[in-house]
């Protein structure tokens, strides 16, 4: 299962991003999820098709937060669970964002359906 989590761009401006999706997670994440066979995403609603993204500097809060609740939430697996980011993931942004820390992949949308797209994803990590 991929678990997607992500705040509107009215949430974004108010400072809420942190609260939204740490409840996002807690309410959508179950006991039975395993690192085997759960995945996050981040996939900020407002960034989805748009071809804007957060800062990096705000996919690290975002996903560093994210990591914290895991661990409270799975103290024992918590630390294994893939985390991705998605919302205008392309190929001039995806080797930046890939390298932030706890970013563990992406979430590639509308440019998967674009093999031209696609792969200069690909060939851009």
């Amino acid at each position: 299962a991929i678990i997607c989590l992500g705040e509107t761009r009215q949430q974004f401006n108010k400072g809420q991003t942190l609260q939204v999706v740490g409840r996002q997670l807690g309410g959508s994440l179950p006991s039975s999820a395993t690192p085997q066979n759960t995945l996050i995403a981040y996939e900020p609603v407002w960034a989805i098709g748009s071809g804007r993204t957060p800062k990096p500097d705000d996919i690290i809060k975002v996903h560093t937060h994210l990591r914290k609740t895991l661990l409270k939430l799975h103290p024992k697996a918590g630390a294994k669970f893939k985390i991705l980011y998605g919302g205008s993931v392309s190929a001039a942004n995806a080797s930046t964002i890939l390298a932030l820390e706890n970013v563990n992949g992406a979430l590639v949308g509308g440019a998967s359906l674009s093999f031209k797209d696609f792969t200069a994803i690909l060939r851009s990590v």
